[in-house]
């Protein structure tokens, strides 16, 4: 009889902090895309080069298959990497928000390499292909190359 009292006793509390936490697991909640940039052309960047990784909703998916956007692709995860003297590729992380990530919508990733005045030295090209669901995309690779 004293066994089982433990057991419901220890059940109990495992249960009341599993159910305590899911609150904030739910706010932080998300998934990270994990990739390289890639340089068309080879060498150091300068240094105060600053590389700039963003994951943008293009716009959701009609019943057709067609994309239908909404406008100017909305910004939905962001990271900044302080570029200057590395040599490609360069890796990133991606944190998005499980939350932004909605159902039939289309992403894409876009890169920017900036000098440390701002101008930009690098970028994806502004046909990028979508990315269905970064949930289950595998390691991304993004080849840059200086603006025309």
């Amino acid at each position: 009889m004293r066994a089982s009292s433990i057991s419901i006793e220890a059940l109990l509390l495992v249960v009341a902090s599993a159910l305590c936490g899911c609150g904030d697991r739910q706010a932080t909640a998300g998934t990270r895309l994990f990739g390289l940039v890639k340089f068309s052309e080879a060498g150091a960047l300068p240094a105060g080069a600053r590389l700039e990784v963003s994951l943008d909703d293009a716009g959701q998916v009609s019943g057709s298959g067609a994309l239908k956007s909404t406008g100017a692709a909305t910004s939905i995860a962001t990271q900044t990497v302080d570029a200057g003297g590395q040599r490609p590729p360069i890796s990133f992380t991606l944190a998005v928000p499980r939350n932004a990530l909605l159902p039939r919508h289309r992403y894409v990733l876009r890169a920017e390499v900036r000098s440390p005045a701002g101008g930009l030295l690098f970028s994806t090209p502004p046909d990028q292909p979508p990315i269905g669901n970064p949930n289950t995309t595998g390691r991304v690779e993004l080849t840059v190359a200086p603006p025309n």
